[in-house]
């Protein structure tokens, strides 16, 4: 029984470390498509978005930090 138990809480770690993994890839990829869009209309707004994103990254939260650079890009597209 408690050897299920501590199976079950490692396979839950390891598979956020996974995630957690590809999250960051993720976050990666959207700040580099952010500023490729700032090339062709820098604002202010553009960089505050940036910033929020990149903020949210350096704490370590990726998910977060992929939708405010996913929203900074889309406005930064209009």
């Amino acid at each position: 029984m408690k050897i299920s138990l501590v199976l079950m809480v490692l396979s839950l770690v390891f598979a956020s470390q996974v995630f957690a993994k590809d999250d960051r890839r993720e976050c990666k990829a959207e700040l580099v498509k952010l500023k490729a869009a700032f090339s062709t209309s820098y604002t202010t707004q553009n960089h505050h978005g940036y910033r929020r994103a990149k903020d949210a990254k350096d704490q370590g939260d990726y998910k977060q930090c992929v939708g405010l650079a996913k929203k900074a890009r889309e406005r930064a597209e209009r």
